[in-house]
C-alpha cells in the first residue's frame, strides 16, 4: 500500500486533540488528514475522504456518539474506530463494540497507549483494502413544500437513468404515508418497504428481484428502461412500523445491488428524511421560481450548510420553468449564492397526461421536448458525454454546476444572503 495510513480525529476537548495530533505526527507512517470537535462534521468528513482510523471520544453525549460510531461502522466497514473515555467499565466495553467500536482507550489519553493501540492493527491497515464491491449512487429528491413536482422528478429520472446507462436502476418511495409511486407508474407492488424492512437479514439481490416491484419501457427511439419500485406501505399507520435504522439498512443493501438508488422524500424532517439525506451522494433540491419558493431554498440550503453537507451535494433543480419570467435564473442564484444545477421546462398538459394515465412522460404523445431534457438531466447527473441539450424556451443553455471541490480536513461555511439583501448568519 502506498502512503500512510490517514487517521480522523472527532474530540471535544482541545488538549486531547492535540496530544493526539502530536503523537501521531511523530510516525512517518501515520497522517492526520482532520481534527474536530464536531460528530456532524466528523462524520461528513469520513464521507469525503475515508479514513482508515478514526479517534472518537466518548465524553458528552456517549449515546449519540455510539449512534455515530454504529453508523460509521455501518458503511465504511474497513475503518478502525477507536473510542476514548473516562469509565472503563464492562457496559461501556460491550456498548461501544456492539456499535463497532475495535479498540477502547482510558482517559486522560498518554501517547504510549495511542502508538500501542495502532501498532497492534498497523498490519491489517497497510492491506490493499478489496475495491471489488463498488456501491451504486445514490439520489435523494426533496422540497420542503408540496405541489413542486418532486414525484414527478423522481419517477421521470429512474427512467431516463436507466435509459442513459442501460441498466435497471431502483426508485424508493420514502414518503411513507402518502407515497404516489406506484399509482405515477400504475403499478401493484408485490411488497413494501415494510416487508423489506422486517425481513433486511435475508435480503440478497434475488430477494430483491423477487420482490420489487417492476416498470420496463421499450422506447424505439431512446431504448428500454427499467426501473425497479420499493413502495410505500398500503396502510398509513404501518409507516409507524418502519425505523430509521431499517431505512439505512434497506438503502445500504439496495446501493450495492443497483448502480443508482433514486429516493423521493416526504416533504418534512423527520429521522428518516434525515437518514436518506445524510446517505445521499447528490441531493436534488426541487424548486420553482417564485418568492415563497425561493426564500424556503434560501433555509434549506442553510440548514443543509448547518448539517455539514458540501455545497457541490446539494444540486438546485429548478421545476416548470418558463423563460422572461419577472425573476430570472440569475436573480435566484444571485440571491441564493447557489447555482441552478438544471431546469426543466414547464409542460403541465403533457404531465398531467402522464400522471392520470400512470405512465412516464416518455410515453406521452407530445412530450419529446420535456423528455429530451430529462434524458440530457440523466447525462450530467450520470457524467456520460451529454448530447446537445434540447433548448428550454428560448435558453440555448443551462447554468453550469458547481466545480467539485477539493477533498479537504476544512469543510465549507458558506454565506447566504436574505431575498432582501441581507445576510443570515
Amino acid at each position: 500500500m502506498s502512503g500512510p495510513v490517514t487517521v480522523l480525529i472527532i474530540d471535544q476537548d482541545a488538549d486531547s486533540r492535540w496530544l493526539l495530533r502530536d503523537t501521531l505526527s511523530t510516525q512517518q507512517q501515520l497522517s492526520v488528514i482532520a481534527e474536530t470537535d464536531s460528530l456532524v462534521y466528523g462524520y461528513e468528513i469520513i464521507r469525503q475522504n475515508h479514513p482508515q482510523v478514526v479517534f472518537v471520544d466518548l465524553k458528552d453525549d456517549p449515546q449519540k456518539t455510539l449512534e455515530v460510531i454504529h453508523r460509521i461502522s455501518t458503511y465504511f466497514k474497513d475503518i478502525l474506530i477507536i473510542v476514548s473515555g473516562t469509565e472503563l467499565t464492562m457496559e461501556t466495553l460491550m456498548a461501544c463494540m456492539q456499535a463497532g467500536a475495535r479498540e477502547f482507550i482510558q482517559r486522560p489519553l498518554n501517547s504510549q497507549q495511542i502508538l500501542d493501540t495502532l501498532a497492534k492493527h498497523y498490519n491489517a491497515l497497510t492491506v490493499e483494502p478489496d475495491v471489488g464491491d463498488a456501491t451504486g449512487r445514490m439520489i435523494t429528491i426533496f422540497s420542503n413544500k408540496g405541489g413542486l413536482g418532486k414525484t414527478t422528478v423522481a419517477v421521470n429520472l429512474a427512467v431516463a437513468l436507466s435509459q442513459v446507462i442501460k441498466q435497471p436502476v431502483v426508485l424508493v418511495d420514502l414518503n411513507l404515508q402518502l407515497g404516489d409511486i406506484t399509482t405515477f407508474l400504475d403499478i401493484e407492488p408485490k411488497q413494501t418497504i415494510v416487508d423489506i424492512a422486517k425481513n433486511i437479514g435475508r435480503v440478497d439481490a434475488t430477494y430483491l428481484e423477487n420482490s420489487l416491484a417492476e416498470y420496463t419501457l421499450v422506447d424505439p427511439s431512446g431504448g428500454e428502461a427499467k426501473v425497479y419500485i420499493l413502495a410505500d406501505p398500503l396502510n398509513m399507520e404501518e409507516a409507524e412500523e418502519v425505523s430509521a435504522e431499517q431505512i439505512n439498512a434497506v438503502l445500504t443493501v439496495l446501493r450495492a445491488s443497483f448502480p443508482y438508488v433514486i429516493v423521493d422524500t416526504n416533504t418534512s424532517f423527520d429521522s428518516k428524511t434525515l437518514t436518506a439525506l445524510d446517505l445521499a451522494d447528490d441531493i436534488l433540491l426541487v424548486s420553482i421560481v417564485n418568492l415563497p419558493c425561493i426564500r424556503s431554498s434560501q433555509r434549506l440550503l442553510n440548514l443543509f450548510n448547518r448539517l455539514g453537507y458540501e455545497a457541490n451535494k446539494i444540486k438546485l433543480v429548478v421545476n416548470r420553468f418558463v423563460a422572461g419570467e419577472e425573476i430570472s435564473i440569475e436573480d435566484v442564484e444571485d440571491t441564493l449564492e447557489h447555482p441552478v444545477f438544471w431546469k426543466i421546462p414547464n409542460a403541465y398538459q403533457v404531465v398531467m397526461t402522464a400522471i392520470n394515465r400512470g405512465i412516464p412522460i416518455a410515453e406521452v404523445e407530445g412530450g419529446k421536448n420535456i423528455q429530451k431534457n430529462l434524458l440530457d438531466f440523466a447525462y450530467k447527473l450520470s457524467g456520460k458525454v451529454m448530447r446537445t441539450p434540447a433548448p428550454l424556451q428560448g435558453h440555448n443553455s443551462h447554468s453550469e454546476a458547481p466545480k467539485k471541490s477539493e477533498k479537504t480536513s476544512v469543510l465549507p461555511t458558506l454565506p447566504f444572503k436574505s431575498i432582501f439583501g441581507k445576510n443570515k448568519p
